[in-house]
This record gives C-alpha cells, sequence and structure tokens, in this order.
C-alpha cells in the first residue's frame, strides 16, 4: 500500500504529534512499572509511536496486531450483541492487554497497552481508558484541519 502523501506542514505536525504522544507514553511507563508496553496506532494498523520495557517489541508489529484485535472485536459485538465494542481484554497468566480506540471525532487513532500479572485488570483498563482520553487531546487539534 503506498504511503500518503504529505505537505511539509502535514508532516510537521505528524512529527509533532507523535514525540507529543511518546512523551504521553513514556510518562505512562515510567509511572507505572508493571506496564510492559503502549502503542498507539492508526485504524488501518500502522505505528504512530510505542514505548517499550521490553527493546524485543516490534512498534510495526503491535501496531498491526492492535489494529486487527480491535476490528475483530467491533464486528464481533456488531454481530452478537448489535452494538459498538468500547474496548478489548486480553488476560493471560502473565497479565493483561487491553486496547481502545482513542476517543475523538476521526475514530482515527488506536492505543494498546500490556501489564504484566502484578497488577490487577481494572488498574490496567483504567491506564488505558485514561491515556486514550490524553492521547485525543493531543491528535484532535492535529486532525481538526
Amino acid at each position: 500500500m503506498p504511503a500518503r502523501i504529505q505537505s511539509a506542514p502535514q508532516q510537521a505536525a505528524l512529527e509533532h504529534t507523535r514525540h507529543a504522544v511518546r512523551a504521553d507514553l513514556d510518562a505512562l511507563l515510567a509511572r507505572a512499572p508493571a506496564l510492559r508496553f503502549a502503542c498507539v496506532c492508526t485504524s488501518d494498523g500502522r505505528l504512530l509511536t510505542c514505548a517499550s520495557t521490553d527493546d524485543r517489541l516490534q512498534g510495526e508489529r503491535l501496531a498491526a496486531m492492535t489494529s486487527s484485535t480491535l476490528a475483530l472485536c467491533e464486528s464481533f459485538s456488531k454481530e452478537a450483541l448489535r452494538s459498538h465494542c468500547d474496548y478489548s481484554v486480553i488476560s493471560t497468566a502473565s497479565g493483561a492487554i487491553v486496547v481502545v480506540r482513542v476517543p475523538h471525532a476521526a475514530r482515527r487513532y488506536m492505543l494498546s497497552i500490556a501489564a504484566d500479572d502484578s497488577q490487577i485488570l481494572a488498574s490496567t483498563l483504567r491506564s488505558a481508558l485514561d491515556t486514550a482520553a490524553r492521547i485525543a487531546a493531543i491528535v484532535e487539534p492535529a486532525t481538526a484541519h
């Protein structure tokens, strides 16, 4: 799929947004030692930015899986319950992953975060929802024009 052509001001705005979101994700991981990664991507699976405590994790792969997971959950919830999916939770013996759509008008971005088993699931979910709200405030001005 060809990359979308952007003007210099659009590219500069995207880089500013990417850095602001990355700073928020870095701060999140610094505040919550149980968190292993936080990844923001577009709805088509393109990476905006990713922060991780594990250098082996690849942001591009996490972005693709984040997008696919939420898309599947949204399709399932529409089919099964005739309702929108608010978020998705993956619970494992090693921890949990929460995937949410960033709440802004364009519905363009998604966030996934993962925590190890030392953090309760409710705290991971709360972290994801709060982080998504902060990210919405960052990306909304960038998508307004």
